[in-house]
């Protein structure tokens, strides 16, 4: 996995307004959302703006990233979105899919965008029990896939499970195990107590701790607290930069440091680490 997303900030599409102040709040990825948070009659009048701000991502471009929640595929919102994603075409940035069920889905919209020549990546959101029981193929269901994000309000809902239950975290680490699996990131839920700054970072470390990539947040206020979380100290970075040197110079590829056999998981880990330093600026 080379594909780094710390953070992502979801915005409202019907208010274009805030795009740009969106843009310069300091998350790796800015996605705005046509899905829950805009109302059944506000859609059809949000879609262009959304489809606009996707557009003017490109391949190359840099960060913050920009991406859009479309309505599930299994609605009428969700067709018409589609419909307008085929032709717009887009040559960059995020298309996250809700409530996804199985890999057939992703793998529709990878069709589409295939057709159309599309350039655009797709984020996974797992959200449903059926969707869970699926997720090791939804990780492995096209190589547009870059995250899988634990949608873990609805989730709990469904399943009549308390987020901090045993049940909840089965549910989590599916999620990571799967994403891990399928060389693809994992995204954490948002943090729904957003005003509180002890709890949005303690969720931030807790995620990383258990193997998370990133996390998605609802207010701006929280970007600083994610990204510190999953952003490798200057400690860290200078660790991997030890183990990656003294692997490469090995001429047998064992490396023993501090008492410890270095093995090539361990690197590429370190690898990993130093992608995620640069792309937060801080190597």
């Amino acid at each position: 996995m080379n594909f780094v997303l710390r953070s992502l900030l979801f915005t409202p599409a019907n208010r274009p307004q805030a795009f740009e102040k969106a843009l310069g709040a300091g998350a790796d990825c800015v996605c705005l959302d046509l899905e829950d948070a805009v109302p059944p009659d506000g859609k059809s009048a949000a879609r262009p703006d959304a489809l606009a701000f996707l557009a003017a991502a490109t391949a190359e471009a840099g960060r913050p990233m920009r991406a859009v929640r479309i309505n599930a595929l299994s609605s009428a919102a969700g067709a018409r979105d589609l419909a307008a994603l085929a032709d717009t075409a887009p040559q960059g940035g995020l298309i996250m899919l809700p409530k996804v069920a199985r890999a057939a889905e992703l793998q529709l919209v990878a069709a589409i965008l295939d057709e159309t020549g599309s350039a655009a990546g797709l984020l996974a959101l797992v959200e449903t029990a059926i969707g869970l029981s699926h997720v090791e193929e939804i990780a492995r269901a096209t190589p547009r896939l870059r995250a899988v994000m634990f949608g873990g309000v609805d989730l709990s809902s469904e399943l009549g499970a308390q987020m901090g239950s045993d049940m909840m975290r089965t549910a989590r680490a599916r999620i990571v195990q799967a994403a891990r699996a399928g060389g693809v990131a994992a995204l954490d839920v948002p943090e729904l107590d957003f005003r509180n700054a002890d709890m949005v970072a303690a969720a931030a470390t807790n995620a990383a701790e258990n193997g998370f990539t990133g996390k998605a947040a609802i207010h701006p206020s929280n970007l600083s607290a994610i990204n510190a979380a999953f952003t490798p100290s200057f400690e860290e970075i200078a660790r991997a930069k030890e183990i990656i040197a003294a692997f490469e110079a090995a001429p047998n590829g064992l490396v023993v440091i501090d008492g410890k056999l270095i093995e090539a998981p361990v690197v590429k880990g370190m690898r990993l680490r130093l992608a995620i330093a640069e792309a937060a600026g801080v190597l």
